[in-house]
């Protein structure tokens, strides 16, 4: 079944966070910008397309006759492509609204340049305001309002005494090394509020045969997690949760000769990933430790994350798996 796909044209991002920063009068279009504002509220995971007017082999997603904007056809087709250049797109690229509003806040500190022009007759009318800027210090948040304190607050408590009393754990694969770089050989390692990899290494160490079953997506791990959304069970508001976390999954699970869905003890899943994987590179690194793009980037970097290495070496505190271990 196909999403509802939200179309927009590359400024109105700007737009937005315009409006955001206080402008009351956003270009000439400001129903239609309140209207995007509540459909991005409602869904940030909403999958917006860009749309501009060109005459190259992009003409395919052309979205015809521009809006009613100031500035006439030239000025709005150089903003929509010096937008698209700032934030590394194309026309007609399709991006969840929450990664596109991060990637314009993080890429477009300013308008100057983009919706400013030299000519008399062209450019925003709000340009050198200051709005934009003010929109862009406010940040995603006055966008798409983050998880509520006491929300996850109440979803630590309930999920950190689920996971210290479960008769199995259900955790996606590369959570096991994340496991193991939160460990960091530390013998006293101290509980986080926005996760439950504390609690899941004390389960573990526990109970050396606790069934772990490998989860697809999030995980027992998961629930107090500021970037969780329980409705959805998805991670939002980060874009190194998203493709990057799936492919080390993907790829975990290829090194370990494994499924999703299959179910390990944890001593015996333990062994196997240290026996197999060395070094954090292998999987959070890509291999080499470069990150090849915006939604690619990697953990542990080149030389990898010292902690799983710790962790290796003390068998992550797991009676009978140091021993034996591969250095």
């Amino acid at each position: 079944m196909p999403f509802p796909t939200l179309e927009l044209r590359p400024y109105q991002l700007l737009c937005l966070i315009c409006r955001s920063g206080g402008n009351p009068d956003t270009a000439a279009n400001s129903d239609r910008l309140a209207e995007i504002a509540q459909a991005v509220h409602r869904d940030p995971c909403l999958p917006v397309t860009l749309r501009c007017n060109v005459t190259s082999h992009y003409r395919y997603q052309n979205p015809g006759a521009d809006e009613d904007t100031p500035g006439g056809t030239l000025f709005n087709t150089r903003r929509d492509l010096a937008i698209l250049q700032r934030l590394g797109l194309a026309p007609g690229d399709t991006r969840p609204a929450w990664e596109l509003l991060r990637r314009v806040l993080e890429k477009i500190l300013s308008i100057e340049g983009i919706c400013e022009s030299e000519r008399a007759s062209s450019g925003c009318p709000s340009a050198g305001a200051g709005h934009y800027e003010r929109g862009a210090a406010r940040g995603i948040d006055a966008l798409i309002p983050p998880r509520p304190a006491e929300e996850m607050a109440r979803a630590k408590a309930e999920s950190a005494q689920f996971v210290l009393q479960a008769d199995a754990l259900h955790i996606r694969p590369h959570h096991l090394m994340c496991m193991a770089c939160f460990h960091g050989g530390r013998t006293e390692p101290a509980p986080l509020a926005e996760d439950n990899l504390y609690e899941a290494v004390v389960a573990v160490q526990r109970r050396p045969d606790l069934p772990i079953t490998l989860e697809q997506g999030p995980c027992d791990i998961c629930p107090p997690c500021p970037h969780f959304d329980p409705a959805t069970r998805l991670c939002l508001r980060n874009n190194a949760m998203g493709l990057r976390d799936e492919k080390k999954d993907l790829d975990l699970l290829e090194r370990l000769d494994l499924q999703y869905g299959d179910t390990v003890p944890a001593r015996e899943l333990f062994t196997r990933l240290f026996r197999t994987i060395r070094t954090t590179t292998e999987i959070c690194g890509s291999g080499d430790g470069v990150a090849r793009g915006w939604e690619w980037t990697v953990c542990g970097g080149p030389d990898g994350n010292d902690g799983y290495r710790k962790a290796r070496e003390a068998g992550l505190g797991i009676p009978g798996i140091s021993a034996g271990l591969p250095p």
